[in-house]
C-alpha cells in the first residue's frame, strides 16, 4: 500500500502524518462535547440542589440523583484532563519531529555542500590526471554532436525517457531522491572549490548564507555551456486559443488537479463571473512535453525546464503569460495558479514574480523549492518522496508552503512500464484526492483561500496551446 500522507510547512514546525492530525482534530471534537456534557451536568446539579434537596421531605432518590451527577461530573472532568494530556502530546511529537527533520535536512546539505567543496578541490588534479583522454573523448564528442542533424540529435534526447524507464526501480526511493535532491543543491559548493574559494565565504554566498549562489547559478552554467552545442536555446513562442466552454467551479484539490491539461494544449483558464465583483481567474499548467534538449516546436521541454530552474525567460513561463493577456489577465485580476511538474515551476514563478494578484497557489511534482514564493500568497504544494523530479529543484530554502507528502510506492512493486512512475499525475490526482480528506488545519486554510468569492460564480474554460517559433 502506499505511504501515510505527511503534512507540514505553512508556517508551523509541526509536520506528522494526516491520520495523527485528525487524531488530534477527534480529541478536540470529544474535548469540546464533554465541557457540553460538563455544562448541562452542572445546570441539572443546581437545579436538583436549589429544588428538591432543600426541602426537608426530600426523596432519596434526589439525593442519590445528586451523588450521580457528581459523580458523572468528576468522571468527565477526569476524562477532559486526560484527553487535554493526550492532545498536547500529540502536537508535542507534531512539533519534536518537525524540527528533528528540518535539523537532519540541514545537516545533510552541509554535508552535500562539504563534501563538493572538497570535490572541487581536488577535480583539478583529478582532470590533470585524466587530462589526454578526456580532451579526446570530449572533442570526439563534441565535434560528432556538432555534425548531427537537428532531428538525429533530438532523438537522443528522446531516449531519455526510455533509459529514466529501464532504470525506474532504482530511481524510485526516497533515498536516491534525497540524494539527488541534496547532489542539486551542492553543484555551486563544486565550483567554490575549483575556483578555491575561501570555505567561509562560499558558505556566506552559498544557499546556506546569502543565496548569492547557488542552484540557478549551476543551471546558468549549464545554459552556456549547452547552448555552444545547439541545446537548451530559447526560442519565440506563439499561442492559440480554443473556443469557450462553461464549466463549474472547483472547489476542492482534486478537482484543480483534474483541470490540468495533459493532451495537446498546455493552459487552461477559468474565468469566473460574479455580479458587481472583478473577474477572477484560476491558470492550470500542464508539465513537460518534450525532454529533448534540443528545442523543437514544443515550449513544454528540457530546455524550458532548465531555463525555469536557471531562473531565465522560459519559452513555457512566456507562453502562460500570452495566455493570461488573451484571457484577459491584468495586474490587479485576483489569480489562482495551479500546475504539475514544469508547469507547477512557472506557476510558482509566476505567483512570485509581482505582476499579478495572486491569491493562491497550487503545486504538484513541481521542482519548485528554490521560487521565493511570498508567505502573503496561500500555497500547497504536493510532492512524491519517490519522484525524482521535484527533488531537481533543490530543497525547500526560499518559502515555506503547507508540504503534504507521502511515498506512492511504499509496500508494492514500482511501475516500470513508464518514465518516472511516481511522477505520473494520475498519482498525484490520488495523493490531491487525500489531502481534501485529511481535514488537516493548514490544508483546509488554505484551500479556502483559494475558494474566495467563488459561490454563484459563473464560469468560462479556455484551453491555450503554445508553440515554439524558430528564428
Amino acid at each position: 500500500m502506499s505511504g501515510d500522507l505527511v503534512i507540514g510547512g505553512g508556517g508551523s514546525t509541526a509536520v506528522a502524518t494526516a491520520e495523527l492530525f485528525s487524531q488530534a482534530r477527534d480529541l478536540a471534537t470529544i474535548g469540546a462535547r464533554l465541557h457540553e456534557c460538563l455544562a448541562d451536568l452542572g445546570a441539572i446539579d443546581r437545579g436538583v440542589t436549589a429544588g428538591m434537596l432543600r426541602e426537608a421531605d426530600a426523596p432519596l432518590s434526589a439525593a442519590a440523583a445528586e451523588r450521580d451527577i457528581q459523580g458523572a461530573i468528576a468522571t468527565i472532568g477526569a476524562t477532559r484532563s486526560k484527553l487535554e494530556q493526550l492532545s498536547a502530546a500529540l502536537e508535542l511529537s507534531a512539533e519534536r519531529y518537525g524540527e528533528a527533520e528540518d535539523a537532519l535536512g540541514r545537516l545533510g546539505q552541509q554535508v552535500a555542500a562539504g563534501a563538493g567543496y572538497l570535490f572541487g578541490l581536488a577535480l583539478p588534479t583529478i582532470a590533470l590526471v585524466l587530462l589526454p583522454a578526456a580532451v579526446g573523448l570530449a572533442g570526439g564528442a563534441a565535434s560528432g554532436f556538432a555534425l548531427l542533424s537537428a532531428d538525429t540529435r533530438r532523438a537522443l534526447g528522446a531516449a531519455l525517457p526510455v533509459w529514466f524507464r529501464r532504470n525506474s526501480q532504482a530511481l524510485s526511493t526516497p533515498g536516491v531522491v534525497e540524494a539527488v535532491r541534496l547532489s542539486v543543491m551542492s553543484a555551486d559548493d563544486v565550483g567554490a572549490g575549483v575556483l578555491r574559494v575561501p570555505p567561509d565565504l562560499a558558505h556566506l554566498v552559498g544557499d546556506e548564507g546569502l543565496g548569492l549562489v547557488g542552484l540557478g547559478t549551476s543551471a546558468s552554467v549549464a545554459v552556456g555551456v549547452a547552448g555552444r552545442f545547439g541545446a537548451l536555446r530559447e526560442t519565440g513562442v506563439s499561442v492559440e486559443r480554443a473556443a469557450p466552454a462553461a464549466a463549474s467551479p472547483a472547489v476542492t484539490f482534486a478537482e484543480r488537479a483534474s483541470r490540468i491539461p495533459e493532451g495537446e494544449a498546455q493552459v487552461r483558464i477559468d474565468r469566473y463571473r460574479s455580479a458587481g465583483e472583478t473577474d477572477r481567474f484560476e491558470v492550470y499548467i500542464g508539465g513537460t512535453r518534450d525532454f529533448s534538449a534540443v528545442a523543437g516546436t514544443e515550449p513544454w521541454d528540457m530546455t524550458s525546464n532548465i531555463a525555469g530552474i536557471a531562473g531565465q525567460d522560459a519559452g513555457s513561463y512566456r507562453a502562460v503569460q500570452e495566455a493570461m493577456a488573451a484571457a484577459g489577465v491584468s495586474a490587479d485580476s485576483p489569480v489562482v495558479f495551479t500546475g504539475y511538474s514544469q508547469g507547477g515551476l512557472v506557476a510558482a514563478q509566476l505567483a512570485a514574480s509581482g505582476a499579478y494578484n495572486a491569491d493562491g497557489l497550487f503545486t504538484l511534482g513541481a521542482p519548485a523549492a528554490q521560487v521565493p514564493v511570498p508567505a502573503s500568497v496561500p500555497w500547497l504544494a504536493v510532492e512524491h518522496t519517490d519522484d525524482i523530479v521535484p527533488a531537481l529543484g533543490g530543497t525547500w530554502a526560499s518559502a515555506d508552503p503547507v508540504l503534504a507528502r507521502r511515498e506512492l510506492f511504499a509496500g508494492t512493486p514500482v511501475d516500470t512500464s513508464v518514465a518516472f512512475p511516481a511522477h505520473q499525475l494520475s498519482a498525484y490526482r490520488q495523493t490531491a484526492a487525500l489531502v481534501d480528506a485529511s481535514g488537516e488545519t493548514r490544508v483546509e486554510r488554505t484551500l479556502d483561500a483559494l475558494n474566495a468569492a467563488e459561490i454563484g460564480s459563473t464560469v468560462e474554460s479556455t484551453l491555450y496551446t503554445a508553440t515554439r517559433v524558430t528564428p
